[in-house]
């Protein structure tokens, strides 16, 4: 029998002073309790916010009382899914979106690399003018029954983008590390961790190529 290929890792690495969401928390990993100085055991204690590095935005994240972190359908989450390469260095935009020949239906999960992975982003400072996916492409996927859409920098979008595809139930991966992900075919684990009133939740992301 063949043997199946490695999976990949496409999770950023959660790190001290990492960029963040100016207006989120800012993220600090802290070894509280060590064994270099007499305690039984190391601990370290964790200051972020829920959309640290890559991480999976909940329903609520955009509207109050919809479902938490808790909720989250991870059949979505895991399965056959797609990277693509954008070219457009500005958005992703509808025009580009139109001519990746998603089959209508087949509950597509789609991973856009964008320029933002030319670098290791994620110990640069925050870029205000990420590749954001436009609100048109984002009811386009949506209308395509697209399940998952995952990106390569700390938001998919501006507000209309993220209610076009939390409000129908396509899981959202932020963040994701694929500086070193080829365009084409995968095998996508993502699990959030389960965080009870989260509106989101830092997630471990594999590819195995197909």
């Amino acid at each position: 029998m063949p043997v199946p290929a490695p999976w990949l890792d496409a999770t950023t690495p959660i790190r001290t002073q990492m960029v963040h969401w100016p207006d989120n928390l800012g993220v600090t990993v802290t070894r509280t309790l060590s064994q270099d100085r007499g305690d039984a055991a190391n601990v370290t204690e964790l200051h972020l916010s829920a959309h640290t590095g890559t991480h999976v935005d909940a329903p609520l994240h955009f509207t109050t009382g919809a479902g938490d972190a808790t909720t989250l359908d991870l059949g979505r989450l895991m399965g056959p899914a797609t990277v693509v390469t954008i070219h457009d260095p500005t958005s992703i935009s509808l025009a580009e979106v139109q001519q990746l020949a998603i089959r209508p239906g087949t509950g597509a999960r789609i991973l856009f690399k964008t320029r933002i992975s030319g670098s290791d982003w994620s110990t640069e400072p925050f870029k205000p003018d990420f590749v954001a996916l436009d609100g048109d492409a984002a009811r386009y996927l949506r209308d395509l029954g697209v399940v998952c859409v995952g990106v390569d920098y700390l938001s998919v979008g501006k507000a209309d983008a993220h209610h076009a595809l939390l409000d129908a139930g396509i899981c959202v991966i932020e963040g994701l590390a694929l500086q070193h992900i080829e365009p084409g075919h995968y095998e996508l684990l993502c699990l959030p961790l389960t965080i009870v009133g989260s509106d989101g939740a830092p997630a471990r992301v594999l590819l195995r190529p197909l």
